[in-house]
This record gives structure tokens, C-alpha cells and sequence, in this order.
């Protein structure tokens, strides 16, 4: 649920630095006036993987170009698209060019792809970067681990809240409609996970855990929505399907409907194998639902801050069992969680762009 445009918007709003910002030509979100925009990325609007291998590789080139004719002193990758290639350009900035790069570390590893394939190109590529940016130090001790990078090449810089941008007429709008499409709601107490499903979320073990407690799947008290397009193939929600409590729908839902599903929504599930920040749970935040969730990587660090969920010790079917039965059992306990004023303004505070922005700003002043 990450939109990148937005990462990078929230991330550079207050650095006040010359900075080009290479990004999409599809670009669908609001303009910084303090950046230069160069749109030269299209390899997500082609068909077939080598095209869009292409079309990444002659973007790249276009970015070269411009480094030549610009030479910048810092240049910083959020993404590696294609790992050999993007560790290859990165030698040339360095070794060609001087330029420090430093590198944004959302994962330690990517989540698609050859797991095997991609530690061995990122155990050489954490040690190629002048810098590395991660969000917690869970991750900064796996990347040490994981290439031996001395610790003060690994930065630790949050990851700010991601606020859905739906204007109140348009909100306003679509919301009769989606009060009648999601009428059973009513005054159930809801559990809902949006967006991309993948087997590191946990997907196909929620679903199993529903569908195998008669407490959870026949009752008229609760309700389970899965909604977002699923990505990954081995999950299956068939076990899900007949049950009146749920709503399975696998699509790419519009901003305007997530909204309104978190504003129904009384715990987000996110039971993640695997996972060093998520952008879902950052957008949940800034509606004040309260969580559920594994505790790995840093996803249970808001709770760290202030109460404003529960966690489990692991994605573990018996574990997760024992806090949805809980939960269904203690509403009011949920309900005061959710109006929890003083905790909810406390971990949005701590997740706050302008210190995070500020800290991204020292570290490129650092490297000039």
C-alpha cells in the first residue's frame, strides 16, 4: 500500500538542497516546488518483463546523462529494480563519477523474487553504499549481520505516517454508496486487512484460522474483510468462501473506499511472517484504528510508544487464534483503545515527516 510518490514527497517537503528528483512519467501525486522534476522512469506501463527491463535500463542511462552534465555530490536510490544492473550503475556513479550514494533500505530483502539470488547480490550491495537508511534498528542489525557493513554506515531514520489524500467531497460522495455495500457492518465488531495480499503478510494464515474456528466463523458478532488484490498465487481464501461473516474481494480498491473501510474498521490485522516497516499500518495510523499484529521487524514499535494495540510473539496459527477470540469477547476494551486521544496524538508525533525530513537533510550535508 506504499505509494512511493507520496514516500518521497513527505520525505523531501522540508529539505531546503538543489535536489533533481528522478521519478516516474506517470508521476500521480503533488508537486514539490522546492525540487527540480525529471520524469524519465515508464517500465511499469509495459507488458512483457523485457521491455520493462528495457525501458528501466534506458531510464537509467537518461539519469547518467544527466550526472555528467550536473555532477552531483550525493544521489540517493529508494528502489533496486533489478539488482546486478542498479549495483552496477552504482559502481560507475562512485568510481566514475564520485558521487556518494546513499541508499534507502525499506526491507532488508526484497519480497519477490529468488531469496537466495537476492541475499547474494544484497550482502555485496549493502557494502558498496556510502550510507544506508533503514527504519529501525532491528533491520540495521540484520543488514550488519547479513554484510558485516560497519554501524555507522547503517542510519536509522523513521518512516513517517502515510495519510490518504481524499478530498471530502469526493469522501462525501462515494459514501452512500459504500454504506449500503457494506451495510452488514453494522454494529459488528469488524477485523479488515486492505491492499496487497502476499504469503509474508499472513494472508493464507488468517484465512485458515478463520475458517477453522466455529467461534470466529459462526458468529454474528464480528466480521472478517480481506480486500485488496492478491498477489501471490499459493494463497488460497477458498477455505473462506460460504462464510457469512466474511468479505473476500480481490481487487485494487480507490482511495475513497479505503478510507472508508478503516473508518469502519475496529482492529487492523497485519499477522506479517516477515517485515521491517509497512506502509499499511502507516496509513492506518493517521485514522486511529487500532492494531493487531506480529511482532517483527518494527511493526510493533507503535505499540512500544503508547496502547494502541495488541501483538502476537509470531505469525502463528495458534497465537493469532487466541487474540481474535480475545478481542471478540472484550469490544469495550477495543472501543477505548480507539478513543485513546492522548496515545493515538502520541505515536503520530513520533512518526512525524519534518524531524524525519530533518535527519535525511544532516545526513546528506554530512556526505557533501
Amino acid at each position: 500500500m506504499i505509494n512511493l510518490a507520496k514516500y518521497d514527497y513527505y520525505l523531501l517537503h522540508d529539505i531546503d538542497l538543489p535536489i533533481v528528483y528522478f521519478c516516474s512519467r506517470y508521476y500521480d501525486f503533488e508537486v514539490n516546488p522546492r525540487l527540480r522534476y525529471k520524469h524519465v522512469f515508464s517500465y511499469n506501463k509495459m507488458r512483457y518483463n523485457w521491455q520493462k527491463a528495457a525501458s528501466y535500463c534506458c531510464s537509467w542511462l537518461v539519469i547518467l546523462y544527466y550526472v555528467i552534465l550536473w555532477r552531483p555530490k550525493v544521489v540517493h536510490i529508494q528502489w533496486f529494480r533489478i539488482p546486478r544492473f542498479d549495483l552496477a550503475v552504482v559502481r560507475i556513479l562512485q568510481r566514475v563519477f564520485g558521487v556518494k550514494v546513499v541508499f534507502t533500505a525499506h526491507n532488508v530483502l526484497p519480497h519477490q523474487g529468488n531469496e537466495s539470488k537476492c541475499e547474494v547480490i544484497f550482502r555485496k550491495a549493502y557494502r558498496v553504499f556510502d550510507r544506508i537508511i533503514v527504519h529501525s534498528q532491528a533491520t540495521k542489525k540484520e543488514i550488519m549481520e547479513l554484510s558485516q557493513v560497519q554501524a555507522e554506515r547503517v542510519v536509522v531514520i523513521r518512516h513517517g505516517i502515510l495519510p490518504l489524500q481524499v478530498s471530502n467531497d469526493r469522501y462525501e460522495a462515494c459514501k452512500e454508496v459504500y454504506d449500503h455495500k457494506y451495510a452488514a457492518l453494522e454494529g459488528k465488531t469488524v477485523f479488515t486487512t486492505l491492499g496487497y495480499q502476499n504469503t509474508y503478510k499472513g494472508t493464507d494464515l488468517l484465512a485458515r484460522v478463520w475458517a477453522n474456528t466455529p467461534q470466529l466463523w459462526n458468529s454474528g458478532d464480528c466480521m472478517l474483510l480481506i480486500i485488496g488484490k492478491v498477489n501471490d498465487t499459493s494463497i488460497d481464501l477458498t477455505v473462506l468462501e460460504g462464510i457469512a461473516n466474511v468479505i473476500l474481494d480481490n481487487r485494487r480498491i480507490p482511495d475513497e473506499e479505503f478510507l472508508y473501510l478503516l473508518r469502519h474498521t475496529d482492529v487492523y490485522l497485519l499477522p506479517y511472517r516477515e517485515i521491517s516497516q509497512s506502509g499499511a499500518m502507516l496509513t492506518v495510523l493517521t485514522e486511529h484504528v487500532p492494531l493487531l499484529l506480529a511482532d517483527v521487524g518494527a511493526l510493533a514499535e507503535p505499540l512500544d510508544i503508547a496502547p494502541i494495540g495488541w501483538k502476537i510473539p509470531r505469525a502463528d496459527e495458534q497465537d493469532l487464534q487466541e487474540a481474535l477470540l480475545y478481542l471478540v469477547s472484550h469490544k469495550k476494551e477495543v472501543e477505548a483503545v480507539r478513543n485513546n486521544r492522548q496515545a493515538w496524538e502520541k505515536v503520530c508525533k513520533f512518526y512525524d515527516w519534518k524531524e524525519i525530513g530533518q535527519q535525511t537533510w544532516r545526513l546528506y550535508e554530512n556526505l557533501l
